[in-house]
């Protein structure tokens, strides 16, 4: 691809006005609220007070990192990740805001781009851990479900299983019964857990003798078209489904 410049005054007013649009402010009562390009999980951007104590300035996220961790009910995780990222990038963190005291007009700049950074990693950092729990407890909830149906001793829980590009895939639950095998995992609705499932079931698929595969899903129609991309190497079933279901997987494969 070839970029050519230009340097029509229309072409300046066109990058003028998009960089405009990237960061914006607004006055509400006393303190500027700089809103940056910057987005927290949610899809939401990062916000930024900017409030002036003669001639310094105190800069925070306002709470607005905790406030988006607690819609996610991470909030104790959101704490004691913030102290820590707070501490390795010399801010404040008081249990609720990101800050900075005394800041120089010089140092604004650069203090409104750490702390919303800050803001930003944290409540990243806190949304992953928050899914990696979320996905531990709907794999704990399958296994008791496997258990009821097929019984503790038939199910090898956090099973490995060599791949045919000799990747070494966890699997949540492998059941065994007179010699047929199913490999069930929980899948949560988020496109990074609906991809990793169906790579590492494609792999499993091309093995010899392979396991057969499931999917457990909460609800299919939360999927959307990422349903055909997990449905293309196993069989994906709602954790809602009857015993029946799971165990005539089981005996097809």
């Amino acid at each position: 691809m070839t970029v050519k410049t230009r340097d029509s005054n229309t072409f300046q007013d066109v990058v003028r006005a998009a960089a405009s649009q990237l960061v914006s402010h607004e006055l509400i009562s006393g303190g500027h609220y700089v809103t940056t390009p910057l987005m927290y999980a949610s899809g939401g951007y990062v916000v930024i007070r900017v409030e002036q104590a003669g001639d310094e300035f105190l800069v925070s996220d306002f709470g607005a990192g905790h406030e988006e961790a607690s819609l996610i009910n991470g909030e104790t995780i959101f704490k004691k990740v913030a102290r820590s990222i707070a501490e390795a990038n010399g801010v404040q963190f008081d249990s609720y805001s990101f800050f900075v005291l005394r800041v120089s007009k010089e140092q604004l700049p650069g203090a409104i781009a750490t702390i919303a950074n800050s803001s930003q990693e944290a409540v990243n950092i806190t949304a992953m851990k928050v899914s990696e729990r979320k996905h531990r407890d709907d794999n704990t909830i399958l296994y008791e479900r496997l258990s009821s149906v097929f019984g503790r001793a038939s199910i090898a829980r956090d099973a490995h299983i060599l791949g045919a590009s000799n990747t070494e895939w966890h699997v949540s639950s492998l059941v065994t019964v007179q010699n047929h095998s199913v490999a069930f995992e929980a899948v949560s609705k988020h496109p990074n857990s609906i991809v990793h499932a169906a790579a590492k079931f494609s792999d499993i698929a091309r093995i010899n003798d392979a396991p057969g595969r499931v999917a457990v899903v909460s609800n299919k129609k939360a999927l959307g078209t990422y349903l055909g991309v997990l449905a293309h190497n196993a069989n994906v079933i709602e954790r809602r489904v009857d015993d029946q279901v799971y165990q005539n997987l089981l005996e097809a494969a």
